[in-house]
């Protein structure tokens, strides 16, 4: 079911629109001619026009059903006379009846289209094919020709053939083309992968971790930056603490002799006593720190003469450098550097052992720039026996190279051949969509000419039916006949066998198009869609109509009506606009009352300063009672249209002045002055009277069109007269407008 229909940007509808909103599963919407209505119906009609873009539809579940729409489009299409002048029955009738020369014929015209296109894509192919013919030869010579002393080897297999090298130079550039080598770099690999296979190399290694730890463990010790001092706990050692000549001292104990004379004054002053001090300031832990000095002295000869020589034989290695291409010079000035570190550490340590209380530092030894010039050379002779090792596959990759290279130099030749060609090919795979589409669609039509050909006499029932419907509600001046001339239609006879299609009267022809929308509501010309759930949109069936019609149309719209709200049939949903309060009314009404039900909605379209806009009124309908009708049917009709009007003018009359006292003719007429106003008023009681009790011929009909306004006037006045114009310009909305103008 629909939920909401949005009106807006189209027609009389502005940019704020108007909503049908919470819709039931039946829909009144009550409006006179130019508000709207129409519009909404045509937008059912093909909610894909340009024009209603700014409208939509919003369906329960976002599931669309099928929308059968009955309005002045339904009846012009069905009624169209295209076949021969002769009146056929209903659209669908139609494309059973003409379907089969429109088909053939849109056939013969999708069939001129297809040799149109087959021979621009002949055309367009044969541009292409030269295109490509002129690139080809153009790479042949800048890419080929100009390389290929150069690099013959990689074009192994594609000299022969232009198409085939061409073939190959869109297929590696679209696998990409973007060289991060130089022509030389390819060159001097080309040299070695396309020559004999090269021998692979030897990697320089260098077994410096142990000695490297050795001469850090040496370096970084403590020990070099300790005083080191004779036991504090001895008297004398305050002495040598204040003199600070502790390494004096100690070198002069190694001239004490086993007498008591003093090496240097040669008097007796060197005791026991004193020699015990001696002894004891320099103990076992000084001697241990003198100790240790001389071995870490030891050590760093020997690890740093290990280290320089494993460091100069590197420069010996010539295989090294011819492979790697590491600048020999720049690891000799690294050696020497090495070299002139531990030669300062050396002279550091000398100090250290003669002075033991002295505090020196040591220079950390570093090889890491050596080593990552090693490593690097090590790299490229690793990246050379790699080639050995995979010297195919190296080759291979070579050649890949080589191609994206040169695929690079030409990018914007390639490119732009590239770009024509997808110009090209999108036109020819438009073309030759086109050209499927085409076909698809004449196979489509060629089928469809067989079906109808079967459908067309399936026809017969619908015929069958309405002629039926024609019968029982009184209409025996015409029928639905067989053509005479053409096989499978249908046209509308008169009794005697002429044809009705010039003398059908506008209603006639409404009641028969809406005789026939009813039977698809019921079904489908497609057997298939039989059972296909349905929402009608009836927009006023009874236009033209007279009043004995009028009523039949009421009658079958209501029962519409009940088969909705009952469920009884495969219509889900109706929605009924008119601008005629009588229908609307007999359509509304259940047992004389307004119906109020839930199932149904109320809405009312009217203009404000040309603009449409939309009262809803929910499930309330804003008819109440007959007498409301007849006063809106007087202010809201067409004055062309008379049909009604008299009988209107006449039931108001009858049932105002009648609760007034049963009040007659006679009595009103009197009211009126003159002889004059008084003939005037009775023959406005002659005309709804006359207009009331009989529906008279088309040609008297027309006699009183010019009268509706004269005689409306004459109805104003005899409430005028009478003294009850208060209630006329409240029934007539008059007080209403002139508020709404101030």
């Amino acid at each position: 079911m629909i939920k909401k229909i949005k009106m807006r940007n189209c027609a009389t509808y502005d940019e704020s629109g108007i909503e049908l909103s919470e819709c039931s599963k039946v829909n009144f919407v009550y409006g006179p001619n130019g508000s709207g209505k129409s519009t909404i119906s045509n937008y059912f009609q093909d909610i894909t026009e340009p024009k209603y873009a700014d409208c939509n539809v919003e369906w329960e579940f976002n599931q669309p059903l099928e929308v059968l729409v009955y309005n002045r489009h339904f009846k012009e299409t069905n009624f169209s006379g295209d076949i021969d002048g002769i009146f056929t029955l209903g659209k669908d009738v139609i494309d059973d009846m003409t379907a089969i020369d429109a088909l053939k014929a849109r056939k013969k015209e999708l069939s001129d289209k297809v040799k149109k296109k087959k021979t621009l894509l002949q055309q367009k192919n044969e541009e292409l094919e030269k295109h490509t013919q002129d690139f080809q030869d153009t790479i042949w010579n800048v890419i080929l020709k100009q390389n290929e002393a150069d690099f013959q080897e990689a074009f192994a297999g594609y000299r022969g053939s232009k198409k085939t090298f061409f073939n190959q130079v869109i297929k590696r550039y679209k696998d990409g083309h973007s060289s991060p080598h130089s022509r030389e770099e390819l060159l001097k690999k080309a040299s070695t992968l396309f020559a004999e296979k090269p021998e692979k190399h030897d990697l320089l290694k260098l077994e410096y971790k142990d000695i490297l730890e050795k001469l850090h463990s040496v370096e970084t010790s403590d020990l070099w930056a300790k005083h080191i001092v004779g036991n504090q706990d001895v008297p004398i050692a305050a002495l040598i603490s204040h003199l600070g000549n502790s390494d004096w001292v100690q070198n002069g104990m190694k001239y004490l002799g086993d007498d008591c004379k003093c090496p240097f004054c040669q008097q007796d002053t060197i005791t026991d006593a004193l020699k015990s001090q001696l002894e004891q300031f320099f103990n076992r832990e000084y001697e241990t720190y003198l100790q240790t000095l001389s071995i870490f002295q030891t050590s760093y000869e020997e690890c740093s003469q290990r280290m320089i020589k494993l460091l100069t034989d590197i420069l010996t290695n010539d295989s090294f450098f011819s492979i790697s291409k590491v600048d020999i010079g720049r690891i000799k000035a690294l050696i020497d550097a090495v070299q002139a570190n531990i030669n300062a550490n050396k002279s550091e340590i000398e100090k250290k052992i003669k002075e033991p209380s002295r505090s020196v530092a040591l220079n950390r030894t570093d090889i890491e720039s050596i080593l990552k010039l090693i490593s690097a050379g090590n790299e490229t002779i690793q990246n050379h026996n790699t080639m050995v090792d995979n010297f195919a596959t190296e080759k291979n990759n070579l050649i890949a190279e080589i191609w994206t290279f040169l695929l690079d130099e030409q990018e914007a030749l390639i490119s732009g051949y590239l770009k024509d060609y997808k110009s090209f090919d999108k036109a020819i795979s438009g073309i030759g969509s086109s050209i499927d589409s085409y076909e698809k669609e004449i196979d489509e039509k060629e089928k469809q000419i067989i079906e109808k050909n079967k459908n067309i006499s399936s026809v017969q029932p619908t015929v069958d039916e309405i002629n039926r419907l024609l019968k029982a509600y009184g209409f025996n001046n015409f029928k639905i006949v067989p053509s005479p001339t053409k096989d499978n239609c249908y046209q509308i006879q008169r009794p005697d066998g002429s044809l009705a299609s010039d003398t059908l009267s506008e209603g006639e022809e409404t009641f028969i198009s809406f005789l026939y929308f009813l039977q698809l509501t019921k079904g489908a010309t497609d057997i298939s869609r039989v059972s296909t759930e349905k929402i009608l949109i009836i927009d006023d069936p009874i236009c033209s109509l007279d009043s004995t019609i009028l009523y039949i149309v009421s009658c079958l719209v209501k029962a519409l009506i009940s088969d909705v709200k009952n469920d009884n049939s495969n219509i889900k949903q109706i929605f009924i606009f008119t601008h005629n309060v009588f229908f609307h009314k007999e359509a509304s009404f259940v047992e004389g009352k307004p119906d109020s039900s839930n199932n149904v909605c109320y809405w009312i379209l009217h203009k404000d300063e040309s603009v449409s806009k939309i009262i809803p009124y929910q499930h309330n309908n804003p008819i109440h009672t007959s007498y409301e009708l007849l006063w809106r049917e007087l202010r809201e009709i067409n004055t062309s249209s008379f049909i009604t009007i008299q009988n209107t003018m006449r039931r108001i009359i009858e049932n105002y002045f009648g609760m007034l006292g049963n009040r007659k003719y006679d009595h009103i007429k009197k009211k009126f002055q003159t002889i004059e106003e008084q003939q005037i008023c009775e023959s406005l009681f002659y005309w709804i009277n006359d207009g009331s009790h009989s529906i008279p011929d088309d040609l008297y009909i027309d006699s009183y069109s010019d009268s509706i306004e004269k005689y409306k006037a004459v109805f104003k006045e005899v409430f005028d007269i009478s003294g009850h114009i208060a209630h006329y310009n409240m029934m007539m909305g008059i007080d209403d407008e002139k508020k709404n103008k101030e």
